[in-house]
């Protein structure tokens, strides 16, 4: 019988404060720190440390919370280790100080507090901005345009705020209560939530360009892509972010087969898989058209894929779904690919003629990405680019509409939750400096 999908209990690990303190030791406290220049946030990585050193653990958050608001979700999901710990001074020297696990020491040290740090609000500049959208970029850019005086109204169609924090990471990796938190201090801050929006029916442009002195769109990219293959049938097929959702919300229970396959080489990919196996699927094989040294995906999350017994087929792409009478799944044909580099060193799959493989199924579930719900883009009647995304000023993240700003995925390819809060807090610094010259 197909399994149902249910939730997980967060499997990562915190240090001790003895182990942390012992940690912390460690850092060379470099002057020209490449840790700090190498975290998208630029969190003073030396100046956490130091007072982490001294037992002040409370100055530690504070100073963290200065450049990442978030340091309970980004260092349980984001890669540090290609990031700030790559470029440490003592990796070759008994490996690089443990920034993430020093930074999650910290915010669970606040989580359990009977005070949580909260910032000094200062006083008002008598501005309001909306938000759409209350995912790591939304929300990092509420807390910026807080703390320079800005109020705040968040608009989000789903039930909970967090975006992606909310329903695309899986609770092995990071639990509810950790979310909640951080999501929750954003609000302690005095940002107004308002949730289960449709913006095409609730959201009026004209009215909130009286109500407010701009709208910042960090909408994401909502609309999962499917291939266009033959065969297959609704029920067996389904997309990578369904599948974390179900995991997250637990409000849609999708049944799935024994024989799966998942389509794409990403984060959402693996993490599917990764999910899968640990509820105890039979086989999960994901296909994917390049090569390992192309994947857009974490080395943790492959590396945990791999231990759970993910099944991989390089240089492959999916052609056709066959199905027996009653139309299940039974099997995916596939081809292989030649990798050919393109003139600016993109590496392209081709499809082999003549190549043609089966492998057996009973659920495909595609994993390649998301596009722009284009009804947003005609509610607001903005640009785009040729890839897709809302058309900006580099500048000054103003759209075609100089009230409307616009940053994050929905803008740009952004690869990890460290990197959206980081363009949240930059499209946030340059709507105070738009509404003040108004």
């Amino acid at each position: 019988m197909p399994k149902v999908i249910k939730g997980f209990i967060e499997e990562t690990t915190t240090l001790g404060f003895p182990e942390a303190i012992e940690e912390a030791g460690r850092c060379y406290l470099c002057h020209n720190a490449p840790c700090q220049a190498a975290s998208p946030p630029r969190t003073d990585i030396p100046g956490f440390i130091a007072r982490m050193r001294s037992r002040n653990f409370r100055g530690a958050l504070r100073l963290v919370k200065e450049s990442n608001f978030f340091p309970g979700i980004t260092s349980r999901v984001s890669p540090y280790d290609q990031q700030c710990e790559e470029v440490c001074l003592r990796k070759k020297f008994g490996g690089p100080i443990r920034i993430a696990e020093l930074e999650r020491v910290l915010a669970d040290y606040d989580r359990k507090s009977k005070h949580p740090y909260l910032p000094e609000i200062p006083e008002s500049i008598g501005k309001t901005v909306a938000i759409v959208g209350s995912g790591p970029t939304g929300l990092a850019a509420a807390v910026e345009l807080v703390l320079n005086g800005c109020k705040v109204i968040m608009y989000e169609s789903a039930r909970l705020a967090g975006g992606v924090f909310t329903n695309g990471i899986p609770s092995y990796l990071i639990s509810d209560e950790v979310i909640q938190h951080e999501v929750q201090s954003v609000l302690d801050l005095g940002v107004d939530l308002v949730t289960g929006i449709n913006a095409g029916e609730s959201i009026n442009l004209v009215s909130m360009k009286r109500s407010f002195d701009a709208l910042l769109l960090t909408i994401g990219m909502g609309i999962p892509r499917r291939l266009e293959v033959t065969g297959g049938k609704k029920g067996d097929i389904f997309t990578g972010t369904e599948i974390l959702e179900s995991l997250k919300l637990k409000e849609k229970r999708l049944r799935l087969g024994e024989k799966i396959i998942i389509v794409g080489g990403g984060n959402v990919s693996l993490d599917v898989a990764t999910s899968l196996l640990k509820l105890g699927s039979g086989s999960v094989t994901v296909i994917y058209r390049r090569d390992r040294e192309q994947m857009p995906v974490f080395r943790t999350r492959f590396s945990n894929a791999v231990q759970c017994g993910m099944k991989m087929v390089y240089r492959a792409e999916l052609k056709e779904i066959s199905c027996n009478d009653q139309g299940t799944i039974t099997r995916v044909v596939c081809c292989k690919t030649e990798l050919k580099e393109k003139e600016d060193s993109r590496v392209v799959a081709q499809p082999i003629e003549g190549s043609e493989f089966s492998l057996d199924a009973d659920t495909v579930i595609y994993a390649i990405g998301l596009d722009l719900d284009p009804n947003l883009i005609q509610l607001f009647s903005l640009q785009t680019s040729p890839e897709g995304r809302i058309q900006v000023n580099p500048a000054t993240y103003q759209t075609s509409d100089p009230f409307i700003f616009a940053a994050g995925s929905c803008v740009e390819k952004v690869d990890t939750v460290i990197d959206a809060v980081a363009k949240g807090q930059l499209v946030a610094r340059q709507i105070v400096a738009k509404v003040l010259q108004d």
